[in-house]
């Protein structure tokens, strides 16, 4: 099954509306955050990736999760049961 591949992936989101000043900077702590050298090493021997820089962006989440969205609602369509006619 080449196409089937699974990975976990981990993001923080806000609110819709959240000021894009605050935006910003929560982005800003958490990329800080995971380029800590300690922080990355730990990712990394436990496993993980660390996505590349542009991918830690809003722009970029919201690219991943519309991605995923698409990708995962063509399977569970394709797996679903036909409704039973009414």
């Amino acid at each position: 099954m080449p196409e089937f591949q699974v990975s976990a992936w981990n993001a923080v989101f806000a609110p819709k509306g959240t000021p894009p000043e605050i935006v910003k900077k929560l982005n800003d702590a958490l990329v800080k955050a995971v380029e800590d050298p300690a922080t990355s090493k730990r990712i990394l021997d436990l496993g993980g990736d660390l996505s590349n820089k542009a991918a830690r962006t809003p722009d970029g989440l919201r690219k991943l999760v519309e991605s995923e969205v698409a990708r995962w609602n063509k399977v569970l369509k394709q797996a679903a049961p036909a409704a039973p006619p009414k």
